[in-house]
């Protein structure tokens, strides 16, 4: 078992490094295409590279399994309506991530994207979901994190964080349905369905106020095919494999580090630096999001 738990948190910290990675050639890609025509690239495709995954992976038993006793739905047509609502969620939280990194830096976006997981806490508490004092305090410790590293100096930087925290809203909304839906249907078919209709949805976006190019998609054809294949395709398979095994304290900190990872990232590809203040404000956020996080697993504990 122990043997079985390393491995799960190695594929745990294989996905958070890819999604971290995932904010410089998000930002990049914005030179040559505009925000919705690359979400329509990146999910259309990691959908389609997803399906022979969910073939694959079904045929060796590998996809999580739903507590016994519970009826999953395992038909591609019957996770069509959740899948398609998982898909509207996460077009909206990308449309609006996409659109901050037009303004923001890539290491602040990863970091501003990681309260998503606080946010999560909130919005369940106001669905009637239990929340404890240790999350408060990570929510608050966090908050103070985020005021330090936001440079009210900048306006059009604030503009990009404002973006990115939205998109960690609707982040957030997307991940308490999937919770609810990935207990009653077929995970990774859910999965594949999603990211086909995000990008629907951000192609039929994109062509009503975008003005998109298809060379403009071959010359971000290296960010389209990283998101594709590492960000979308390979780490959620990741995530969702790791999930099964892992202590659920260790992968919390472990899903933590992709904010680290993004700010790595983005000053050693993106030369992007940072102050000291903000440095602080984004250890603080980190701080934030262990303490809810770890909080909230004790408080399931009692």
């Amino acid at each position: 078992m122990h043997q079985k738990q390393t491995r799960a948190e190695l594929l745990l910290l294989l996905a958070a490094l890819f999604w971290g990675i995932a904010f410089v050639p998000q930002k990049m890609a914005m030179e040559h295409l505009p925000p919705l025509a690359f979400n329509a690239w990146r999910f259309f495709l990691g959908g389609l590279i997803l399906i022979p995954l969910v073939y694959w992976l079904s045929s060796r038993k590998e996809v999580a399994t739903p507590e016994e006793g519970t009826r999953v739905k395992m038909g591609w047509r019957q996770c069509l309506p959740g899948g398609a609502i998982l898909g509207f969620w996460l077009f909206l939280g990308s449309a609006l991530q996409q659109w901050g990194l037009v303004y923001t830096g890539a290491g602040r976006a990863g970091f501003i994207s990681g309260m998503e997981m606080l946010l999560v806490s909130v919005i369940g508490l106001s669905l009637g979901v239990a929340t404890n004092r240790w999350t408060w305090a990570g929510i608050g410790v966090a908050l103070i994190g985020l005021y330090i590293l936001g440079d009210f100096s900048q306006e059009s930087q604030m503009i990009g964080d404002l973006l990115v925290f939205s998109g960690a809203f609707a982040f957030a909304l997307q991940v308490l349905t999937a919770d609810r839906l990935v207990k009653r249907y077929h995970a990774l078919r859910l999965a594949a369905i999603q990211f086909l209709f995000c990008g629907l949805f951000s192609a039929l976006a994109s062509l009503a106020i975008e003005d998109a190019t298809v060379q403009g998609a071959i010359d971000a054809a290296w960010p389209i095919a990283y998101m594709m294949i590492f960000s979308t395709a390979i780490a959620f398979t990741f995530q969702l494999l790791g999930l099964r095994h892992a202590a659920t304290s260790h992968a919390t900190v472990i899903m933590s580090l992709e904010s680290v990872f993004a700010l790595i990232a983005g000053w050693l590809i993106l030369n992007e630096v940072f102050t000291g203040h903000e440095l602080l404000g984004c250890g603080l956020m980190l701080a934030g999001m262990l303490l809810s996080r770890y909080g909230a697993h004790a408080g399931t504990h009692h």
